[in-house]
């Protein structure tokens, strides 16, 4: 009896192991949807899915180097000041900290972001906690990247 408890103990923690790997995995999956999501709702200037998918307490530090936070960006939308026509993302990898993802990647983009041109490549960094059962930008970071 306790050889099949002992068997069956070490299944059920490889399993665990196995389980907790997988998750990861489909978080990573799950924050790069909702990255690409994300930047279907810039196209659109659709506000109403950026605030759900934003903390209030959110800040972002844009590719001139300002400082904003969430009511600015959704203002900025809402105004026609931020507009992109495109908003193309790629080579996305997230890393998985508990109920904390932190995405980074390379987004090619076209228009303009609070009245200033934004078209061109920039890499940037996204931080999502799960607040509340569900995934929300914190924080994000976009650096230009020069033209050679």
């Amino acid at each position: 009896m306790n050889r099949i408890f002992s068997v069956l103990s070490v299944a059920c923690f490889c399993l665990a192991g196995f389980v907790t790997t997988m998750s990861a995995e489909d978080v990573q999956d799950q924050i790069k949807k909702i990255e690409t999501d994300r930047a279907t709702a810039v196209l659109k200037a659709d506000v109403a899915a950026l605030d759900k998918q934003t903390s209030d307490d959110y800040s972002i530090i844009t590719m001139n180097g300002q400082m904003s936070n969430k009511s600015q960006m959704i203002d900025a939308f809402k105004s026609g000041q931020s507009k992109l026509s495109s908003d193309e993302l790629s080579d996305m990898k997230v890393r998985v900290y508990g109920n904390t993802a932190v995405v980074t990647g390379k987004a090619e983009v076209k228009g303009m972001l609070g009245g200033q041109d934004a078209t061109g490549t920039v890499m940037f960094t996204r931080v999502y906690v799960k607040k509340d059962g569900r995934w929300q930008s914190v924080a994000f970071q976009q650096t230009r990247v020069a033209n050679p």
